[in-house]
């Protein structure tokens, strides 16, 4: 009788234990998806920055170089924050769905291990997209409107990271 109520609680323990990791689970999933969907898009904008741009015949060198860089920074670090989440989703649900048990609470944490790398490219993609803008005000604008739209730029980068 002690051994069946051993068993009975001990089962009951983990079916709690599994029920707050799939909550916590649900909760990376919808992060790590919010995420990517954002990294998209600020993708695509880094993608028709290289398609549509079109420099005057005379812009300075390192204004271009600065250009181009902070898109292809930006496009690789949002690139590699969608596959990364992408990744994350798919291999995450079929351990914790599909492996042995236990798998429900290694797949978590190993999610939550992971998803400062995922904020690190997501915030890496937005400043090098902000710096993209900034490079693109200095070749497009003159140098008046090019300080006050590079001010606004730098100001919302400087919001973004004490915020």
């Amino acid at each position: 009788m002690l051994a069946a109520d051993k068993l009975y609680l001990e089962g009951y323990f983990s079916r709690g234990v599994t029920r707050l990791k799939f909550k916590e689970f649900q909760l990376h999933h919808l992060n790590l998806t919010t995420v990517s969907t954002q990294a998209s898009v600020l993708a695509g904008f880094g993608f028709a920055a290289l398609v549509k741009f079109h420099t005057h015949e005379v812009t300075h060198p390192f204004l271009l170089f600065g250009f181009y860089t902070c898109t292809m920074l930006q496009l690789a670090a949002n690139i590699l924050c969608i596959a990364t989440t992408t990744m994350l989703s798919v291999c995450g649900t079929s351990l914790s769905m599909r492996g042995p048990d236990g798998s429900i609470v290694r797949s978590v944490d190993a999610i939550y291990s992971l998803r400062r790398h995922v904020f690190g490219l997501f915030w890496l993609g937005i400043a090098a997209t902000l710096g993209t803008g900034i490079f693109y005000c200095w070749i497009i604008f003159d140098a008046v409107h090019a300080i006050g739209s590079s001010a606004i730029l730098l100001l919302t980068l400087v919001l973004l990271v004490r915020w």
